[in-house]
């Protein structure tokens, strides 16, 4: 009985994962939710099982010897009904980006990774992540890569990057600006002045916690230089214009957060004096 019950935790546990971080492999499922297993034979049951429920609530896709799981539309639906996932516009079933050639599976991997990583350190649940949630800026939508619940209550904005070009990275660091510097919504009351989106969303009902950071993550790609370097160029880049004083930005590359955890002294602020300093999370400057 107790084993039937572990299976069916595992099952929902599988099946929220996916819906949330939209898709992954047994191994990454395995580092997430079976930490202190040997190998993915448990998350493999439970995701053939998922598979096979009529209709079925998984789909899987083969490349080069690796198998990419995600939510069909009919688990999507299951997931959504249980009432724990964070309610989001746009929500995929994954499927497309699984069997993408032109390198949306490798980033959406890295994401997956980057949530790993979090996890693991104990800064934020896996469970505490939404990925690509629009924000409505005067120029249109923001669309960050994720935005994380972090374990001290407070959120970041996630950034992963393997083959962008540097202008489209400052161009969407300055889209987070429009975002932070976008007028209040409303007319507001004698109680209650008007906020703007990032207020309401994040700053908590007393305004008490500033605009999130904004993480970039340089991950590997093949024929792209190597993440550190493409790191150190960015930094170059972004301290020409001046939304990195008035946001916290800051970076690190997938290599360096897998070894090390997100909670250590992995992350470089965009715009810091002190040359390759690095820091942790907590130590990160406050948006001005």
């Amino acid at each position: 009985m107790a084993a039937a019950k572990a299976g069916a935790d595992l099952r929902g546990e599988v099946l929220l994962t996916l819906a949330q971080l939209r898709l992954a492999t047994p191994r990454q499922l395995k580092a997430l939710l079976l930490p202190h297993q040997q190998d993915t034979d448990h998350v493999r049951r439970a995701l053939r099982n998922l598979m096979e429920e009529p209709p079925a609530l998984v789909g899987r896709t083969h490349h080069a010897q690796q198998s990419y799981w995600h939510c069909t539309p009919a688990g999507l639906a299951e997931a959504a009904a249980s009432g724990e996932l964070a309610p989001t516009t746009g929500r995929t079933t994954g499927k497309r980006i699984a069997a993408s050639k032109t390198g949306l599976r490798e980033h959406g991997l890295a994401l997956v990774d980057t949530a790993i990583a979090f996890h693991q350190a104990q800064v934020a649940d896996h469970a505490d992540w939404r990925v690509e949630a629009p924000h409505p800026t005067p120029a249109g939508n923001l669309l960050p890569d994720a935005v994380v619940l972090l374990n001290n209550g407070s959120s970041a904005f996630v950034e992963i990057d393997r083959t962008m070009s540097y202008a489209r990275l400052i161009a969407k660091l300055e889209r987070y600006d429009a975002y932070r510097g976008a007028p209040a919504n409303g007319r507001g009351n004698a109680a209650r002045p008007p906020r703007s989106h990032w207020q309401e969303t994040y700053a908590g009902p007393s305004l008490d916690r500033p605009f999130p950071p904004v993480l970039f993550v340089f991950a590997p790609a093949r024929r792209r230089a190597a993440p550190d370097t493409r790191e150190a160029a960015f930094h170059e880049r972004a301290r020409r214009v001046g939304v990195a004083y008035r946001l916290t930005v800051a970076t690190t590359t997938l290599p360096l957060l897998t070894k090390h955890g997100a909670g250590r002294a992995v992350w470089r602020v965009v715009g810091n004096h002190r040359g390759e300093e690095r820091r942790t999370l907590a130590a990160l400057p406050t948006a001005r």
